[in-house]
């Protein structure tokens, strides 16, 4: 199974595959702000790719729109309601 290893708080969690980031951590006891919902359309649950962006996803129009108009790059930046794990492999976060 993929895991979304969390840098910053030395953990890491199981996820499946089209899991969100959010999904994995909530299921786990780590809460994210949220403002909008988990719709994408704000920042505020965004999470740093340290490694293993190729484990996820690629962003889709509404979450990609909202990140370059906020100044972030998809590549290292995403929002953790959106980031969805392909089960490819591991993805290393740091949390804001």
């Amino acid at each position: 199974m993929p895991k979304v290893i969390v840098a910053n708080i030395n953990a890491e969690f199981e996820g499946i595959e089209n899991e969100t980031i959010m999904q994995i951590l909530y299921r786990n006891g780590i809460e994210i702000d949220s403002a909008c919902g988990g719709h994408g359309q704000c920042t505020s649950c965004k999470v740093l790719i340290i490694s293993g962006s190729e484990n996820l996803y690629p962003a889709e129009f509404e979450e990609k729109d909202t990140l370059e108009e906020n100044g972030m790059d998809p590549e290292t930046e995403r929002l953790s309601c959106q980031a969805k794990l392909n089960g490819k492999g591991d993805v290393v976060i740091y949390l804001p």
